[in-house]
C-alpha cells in the first residue's frame, strides 16, 4: 500500500499537466497569432532500448511580438519529424500577451477544428 500514494501523486500530476496544456491549446486556437520559427534541433525523447517507442521531438526558436527570442520543443508525428530539417522554417502560433506559449500551427489548427465541432 505504500506505493499507492506516489502512484496517485503521479497520476494527479499527469492529469494536471494535460489539463494545463489543453487550456493553452484552447487559448492558442482562439487568440493565437502566427509567427515563423526555425527548427534548431531534431531529437528522440525517452530511453533508448526502453519499453515503448521513443517520441520524436523538434526544438525551435522564434521571436515573439514582444521582440524577445523563445526556444521551445514539441512532440511530433514521424511524418512531421521527417518533414523538417534543422535550420528549416516552421510555422507556429503564439499568444500575443504571453508569447512564450506556442505550438506548431498544424497542431493549433487541429485544436481550432475541435473547438468548431463543439459549437
Amino acid at each position: 500500500m505504500t506505493w499507492l500514494f506516489p502512484l496517485l501523486l503521479f497520476v494527479a500530476a499527469f492529469v494536471g499537466i494535460a489539463i494545463w496544456r489543453g487550456r493553452q491549446f484552447g487559448e492558442l486556437a482562439r487568440r493565437g497569432i502566427p509567427v515563423t520559427g526555425r527548427v534548431v534541433r531534431k531529437f528522440r525523447s525517452g530511453v533508448a532500448g526502453g519499453a515503448g517507442s521513443r517520441g520524436r521531438r523538434i526544438a525551435f526558436t522564434y521571436t515573439g511580438p514582444d521582440g524577445q527570442s523563445y526556444r521551445r520543443a514539441a512532440t511530433v508525428s514521424i511524418g512531421k519529424w521527417a518533414e523538417f530539417e534543422e535550420g528549416s522554417a516552421i510555422d507556429l502560433v503564439c499568444l500575443p500577451d504571453d508569447p512564450g506559449v506556442s505550438a506548431p500551427s498544424w497542431l493549433v489548427e487541429l485544436a481550432r477544428e475541435a473547438l468548431a465541432k463543439r459549437k
